[in-house]
């Protein structure tokens, strides 16, 4: 029978591989990983001056899903299981593709390890093959980047809403999850939820540039939330077909644009000198900064209204009707009473899921101090799922997620308690979802 090592504390690897069928055991470092044909570990650092037996797989900044991927085929490789070893497989389905690049390189790296190395062997190899994975991984990143640029999601308008999560992921930079932001597209109009680093680019890979972005909303302002602001504010405006209206509506919006413009006083008066019109940036620019408990507004005959929910800065809920249907945008919160009434038969519900996860891309005591460290400020796992369930959402849709894989049967637990009635959604990068 096939053996696979797992490296503690990585539990929801080991349980998602035992329920795969595998014999998987949990050891308390990779050197103890004697007589096994796979051995999950945190990095490949720690192998500096030690033997390794069988293949190696890494789970930094990687799913669980992804990693177990990647054990079957590396048993697939060495013929230990059936089956056909496919280098371009993701596991993430709809999700977007850094990972699934990260996770070839790691892939690579493991497929050198069949055999029993020392550390610095591990070392030298890996430096000789550098060059050699750098250029497969670049080869497989356009092959990607060339499929999905043959299937966006906007190639199509939607009869009503559908919602994009374009970053999924948290406050930590993260390989496979970009920070968080939201797209709520109702027929041909778009509201973009929030701004973290790398969305200009995410949104434009999925075939939607910012120019065509007029309607930009903030939940709050933590920069993980609007890191990347300025990139979309200066790129989808300048050039000849750049945006000439810009909506910002939220929280601090009016101390955001104000930087904005004075930082980049100089930077914005020269692309206009080059006959980029001011409209859309210097001009042109309606802001609705969220100062009282509730807002109303209407954009693109879309009704939008905003209530505050408890986090550490002044945050908002965000709520999208028209045509029939709803979208709820929770932002970062803790529990309230408030989301669910607010929240009320939303089609889709787009929750803080921060809570949800293993932590188990942190070192054990580290991932405990987190935890308990955002309790005050992020809703746990049982709060989402009562205010999810009071509110008859259809759809709960997880986000701000990472740091390590979902808690998967805590969630359905939780929810189940709760007699959520809906479907649970954990979000991904590029993940589109409809009511």
């Amino acid at each position: 029978m096939v053996k696979i090592a797992v490296e503690q504390p990585f539990a929801d690897v080991r349980r998602a591989l035992k329920k795969k069928g595998y014999q998987a055991k949990m050891v308390k470092q990779p050197t103890d990983a004697i007589g096994y044909d796979v051995c999950v570990v945190r990095n490949l650092d720690v192998f500096d001056g030690s033997h390794v037996e069988g293949s190696l797989v890494e789970t930094r900044g990687r799913s669980v899903n992804e990693i177990v991927d990647e054990v079957e085929e590396r048993l697939q490789r060495a013929g230990k299981i059936a089956g056909t070893a496919d280098a371009s497989k993701s596991s993430s389905g709809g999700g977007f593709t850094t990972g699934a690049v990260i996770g070839a390189l790691a892939g690579a790296a493991a497929a050198l390890l069949t055999t029993p190395k020392t550390g610095k062997e591990l070392q030298s190899i890996m430096k000789e093959k550098t060059l050699e994975v750098t250029d497969q991984v670049k080869e497989k990143a356009n092959e990607m980047k060339e499929k999905k640029g043959k299937s966006s999601p906007f190639e199509t308008i939607p009869d009503g809403f559908r919602v994009v999560t374009v970053g999924s992921g948290n406050p930590l930079t993260e390989v496979g999850r970009n920070a968080p932001s939201t797209l709520v597209q109702y027929k041909d109009k778009y509201f973009l939820i929030d701004c973290g680093a790398s969305t200009t680019s995410t949104l434009m890979e999925l075939g939607l540039p910012a120019k065509k972005i007029t309607n930009m909303l903030f939940t709050h302002q933590h920069v993980d939330h609007n890191g990347d602001f300025w990139t979309f504010f200066i790129d989808g405006w300048q050039g000849s077909t750049g945006r000439r209206e810009l909506n910002l509506a939220g929280p601090q919006v009016q101390d955001l644009y104000d930087t904005t413009v004075n930082f980049f006083k100089k930077d914005l008066e020269y692309r206009a000198s080059l006959g980029t019109a001011k409209d859309g940036a210097l001009t042109n620019v309606n802001i609705t900064d969220f100062t009282e408990d509730q807002h109303s507004l209407e954009l693109d005959g879309v009704k939008i209204t905003a209530i505050p929910v408890p986090h550490t800065a002044p945050t908002y809920a965000f709520r999208f009707e028209a045509g029939g249907q709803s979208v709820v945008v929770s932002g970062d919160l803790a529990y309230t009473d408030d989301l669910a009434p607010f929240a009320k038969d939303a089609d889709i519900l787009v929750l803080d899921g921060m809570m949800t996860g293993t932590f188990s891309a942190l070192p054990e005591q580290a991932a405990e101090n987190l935890r308990e460290g955002l309790e005050g400020s992020h809703a746990t796992t049982e709060d989402l799922a009562k205010m999810a369930a009071d509110a008859g959402a259809k759809k709960a849709v997880l986000t701000h997620l990472g740091l390590g894989g979902m808690d998967t049967a805590n969630v359905k637990k939780a929810f189940s308690n709760a007699n959520f009635k809906g479907e649970i959604v954990a979000a991904e990068d590029g993940l589109v979802i409809h009511p």
